[in-house]
């Protein structure tokens, strides 16, 4: 029997540009109509290419939706990645971070992405419940590197690095984040946000174990 020949770099080229457009039209369909409703063939007619292939990368629907949230939560913690500076003190490192996380957060990307989920939590409530245990936790490993970093240097001891950037990144939403997924008008300024994350800030350094 001839073996099958192995795919040319131009082939997997190819499918790496066919999954980037089926990931962003899906995206963009999902956020629009729900999980419940779309069909895999609407989003095939707006990407291009063909039913085959989606299947042939993704599975299934369910599989397409899951490397969807997938992708989200990897583009938000990447995002946040160059803004931990470990070489920044705890203040400014902190206020720099929470600015970030904040603004991204009331993004009308994240907007959407948040609806998403929550209607979909009753669609597809396993994927849902995923989504919301990865996506945090992601963005928690990178602020708990940074507060491990200076823990070395500064008189301050978190006893679970995870949970106090968890509850950071609670206190640095506040009720922005909700009031925002469910009012497309309501927004803060720069000097609001820098404001909001100086009180988060503050609020979070004072709970925060002293050595000595």
């Amino acid at each position: 029997m001839p073996q099958r020949a192995s795919a040319t770099p131009q082939q997997t080229d190819r499918g790496v540009v066919r999954r980037r457009v089926f990931l962003e039209t899906a995206l963009n369909v999902f956020c629009e109509r729900g999980y419940a409703g779309v069909n895999v063939n609407a989003i095939v007619h707006e990407a291009g290419g063909s039913l085959a292939t989606l299947y042939t990368q993704f599975g299934s629907k369910e599989g397409l939706f899951l490397a969807v949230l997938e992708e989200c939560n990897a583009r938000f913690a990447s995002a946040l990645c160059p803004v931990a500076d470990h070489n920044l003190g705890l203040s400014d490192g902190l206020q720099r971070i929470g600015e970030h996380y904040l603004r991204q957060a009331l993004t009308i990307q994240s907007r959407r992405f948040f609806r998403m989920i929550c209607a979909a939590s009753a669609e597809f409530p396993e994927a849902a419940k995923e989504c919301l245990r990865v996506g945090p936790n992601r963005v928690a490993e990178i602020v708990a590197d940074y507060l491990r970093a200076r823990t070395a240097i500064e008189p301050v001891a978190f006893s679970d690095p995870n949970a106090a950037a968890l509850a950071f990144f609670a206190l640095v939403r506040g009720p922005h984040q909700y009031r925002a997924t469910l009012d497309d008008d309501y927004n803060l300024s720069g000097a609001e946000v820098a404001a909001h994350v100086r009180e988060a800030v503050s609020l979070f350094l004072n709970g925060a174990t002293k050595r000595g």
